[in-house]
């Protein structure tokens, strides 16, 4: 089903488990008084409900243990620019690991998130999208080590859909290598996302 003037604004991995998001509501009510319909959904508990509230908190809520929840998503989203070999890497921050002993071994854990849930949680997460009906843009916010899952679901979702126009905004986002996203709203630029988007809309 194609919402032709639908834009949907998802809220992705791996933002803490807390208050609701005040910014994409407020997005929202302002793209609805211009006239364009959206919908906010939430993408969060599709992967908590893969790998447990505990585990989720600790990459969400320590920003040592943060990186690793980029270095999750960081294969789907850039392929060979995603960085260091993984033993390097794990090895590099092996310090940061301590608070993921809730996992037990982090390093196997970490892998097997990354190679079998991860895939899994985008296929589930472009059908829950889906599900509600293919939108015309997507915008992501990112904040709290969102932004190489954003890229991921974007990618994946423009696979599927090439006609979508993404949109990513937020402070970590003011360089994004990533071809696939139509546009990039740095913080700062909040004035120029209801115009930006009602032009993507309208083609």
């Amino acid at each position: 089903m194609e919402a032709a003037r639908t834009v949907a604004l998802l809220d992705v991995p791996f933002r803490v488990l807390g208050p609701t998001p005040l910014a994409p509501y407020r997005l929202g009510a302002r793209l609805r008084a211009a006239g364009v319909t959206v919908r906010v959904q939430d993408l969060r508990p599709v992967l908590v409900a893969k790998i447990g509230r505990g585990a989720y908190r600790e990459l969400s809520e320590n920003f040592e243990v943060g990186k690793f929840c980029e270095w999750l998503f960081s294969s789907y989203a850039y392929d060979e620019l995603a960085g260091p070999a993984d033993d390097v890497f794990l090895e590099q921050f092996a310090a940061d690991l301590e608070p993921l002993r809730v996992v037990g071994e982090p390093r196997r854990w970490l892998r097997r998130i990354r190679d079998e849930v991860v895939p899994e949680f985008l296929q589930d997460a472009c059908a829950s999208v889906e599900a509600a009906g293919v939108p015309a843009a997507i915008g992501f916010t990112c904040e709290s080590f969102q932004t190489t899952a954003a890229l991921a679901v974007g990618r994946w979702l423009k696979r599927r859909h090439p006609q979508l126009k993404l949109v990513l905004g937020g402070n970590r986002v003011a360089f994004c290598p990533a071809p696939w996203i139509d546009a990039v709203s740095p913080t700062g630029t909040d004035e120029l996302l209801v115009p930006l988007i009602q032009a993507l809309v309208a083609g």
